[in-house]
């Protein structure tokens, strides 16, 4: 029997005054993650901790049966590796955002509007970010997704414990300091000021920026680098559980995640990591897969990008499209054979902008596991659910459990895991 995981990335919400105080997922039209639910059992989980409001990186280690307080190096490492950056020990890697900062360096736009068009030019213009201040240093940046990127330092006397941000409106765009009175801190968030002060200077003037100045769109005139990490390990996915594993995502975290743990990454035409992310292709690679692994991790970024933006109906029309593709898969499927799980890693309040530490809905069905009565996929209808409140570090047990494949001894070594 074989196992697969549909996760919507901070597709869980809180009541919204716009949908007269229901969340997203209760007011789409979703048909098929309500007959999943009919045929399963359903819960709440804390991916992580309950109060713990955490990022995409420590839920999916967790849910993936990762323990994070073991095998989180930061979240810049497993961007890296996602998106095939060789990383050294010794190395520091960031995860990366185009901005737009005004005269007085201020962010005025976490993501340059969500900037699409020459891309490509922008990136390329990065190729030349050479230090003047500290030439001992290699740099490394590479482009991901949208307005997303990785930045690697190598060279020596570099630590991780500097507070790098993600963007905030508001703030100062070189405002990186150290977190300790260590030299190799003061080192790299002096580096990392001078990476985005110089990343300013190679881009404000860029015909890419003029233009889109000249259209009345914000430019992507600054690379603010955030959540510092180095080289990680994880214990490969097939010595853990004994199970083929691959992993269908856009997020360059989540193929970092999947690659280091040694399990098969598929690469999905125009699965963009956006509310545009092509679900048909998705759910093609995820069946695709399934015919030769045991294991598959299906992961759609884009609930998480709409919610961060504020965009309730952009979150209400990826939650319908991720609906058609867990239909889909079913009608792809038989559920006497694979058991299918789907959940949200984390909730991100479209309202707030922000995770926060409320637990979201998980159901699973297939392989004789008996309904529990709940009828529909959502945050209310869950608390009803057989499955009552669970952890990330629980996910892979029960789904383990259900298709029967855990042994007594490997049930045991991954009970002291946590």
């Amino acid at each position: 029997m074989k196992i697969l995981i549909v996760i919507g990335d901070g597709m869980a919400d809180r009541p919204i005054k716009e949908l007269r105080g229901l969340t997203p997922l209760e007011f789409a039209q979703t048909i098929n993650m309500d007959r999943l639910a009919s045929l399963g059992v359903s819960g709440l989980l804390y991916a992580a901790e309950s109060g713990v409001a955490c990022g995409s990186d420590v839920a999916n280690l967790a849910i993936l049966g990762y323990d994070p307080n073991r095998f989180y190096s930061g979240r810049g490492g497993f961007e890296a590796c996602g998106v095939g950056v060789e990383m050294a020990f010794g190395d520091l890697a960031f995860r990366c955002d185009f901005a737009t900062v005004d005269e007085d360096f201020y962010i005025v736009d976490a993501r340059a509007g969500r900037v699409k068009e020459g891309l490509d030019e922008l990136a390329k213009a990065l190729a030349d970010l050479k230090l003047g201040n500290h030439g001992d240093l290699d740099i490394f940046y590479k482009r991901t997704l949208g307005h997303k990127g990785v930045l690697v330092l190598r060279g020596k006397d570099l630590s991780a414990n500097v507070a790098a941000d993600p963007p905030k409106v508001g703030c100062k765009a070189d405002s990186v300091r150290p977190l300790d009175s260590s030299r190799e801190a003061l080192k790299t968030s002096r580096v990392l000021n001078e990476i985005i002060r110089t990343s300013y200077r190679l881009l404000r003037d860029h015909p890419v920026n003029r233009k889109r100045e000249r259209k009345g769109f914000p430019p992507a005139n600054v690379v603010i680098p955030w959540g510092a990490g180095t080289k990680p390990e994880l214990e490969p996915f097939y010595s853990k559980y004994e199970l083929r594993g691959a992993c269908v995502a856009a997020a360059s975290l989540i193929k970092g995640i999947c690659r280091l743990a040694g399990m098969t990454v598929a690469e999905v035409q125009g699965a963009t990591g956006d509310l545009d992310t092509d679900i048909n292709a998705k759910a093609e690679a995820a069946l695709d897969s399934l015919r030769s692994h045991d294991f598959v991790l299906v992961h759609v970024e884009a609930p998480d990008e709409a919610s961060h933006d504020g965009n309730v109906r952009g979150k209400i029309a990826i939650i319908q499209k991720i609906d058609e593709m867990v239909g889909k898969i079913l009608d792809n499927v038989s559920l006497d054979d694979v058991c299918v799980a789907l959940l949200s890693d984390h909730v991100t309040s479209t309202e707030l902008r922000v995770h926060t530490a409320d637990p979201t809905p998980i159901t699973i069905a297939g392989c004789g596991v008996v309904n529990d009565g709940v009828s529909s996929y959502s945050e209310a209808s869950a608390c009803k659910g057989r499955l009552g409140y669970i952890y990330g570090r629980d996910v892979m047990r029960i789904l383990l459990t259900f298709v029967g494949r855990i042994a007594s001894s490997t049930h045991n070594r991954i009970l002291k895991e946590f």
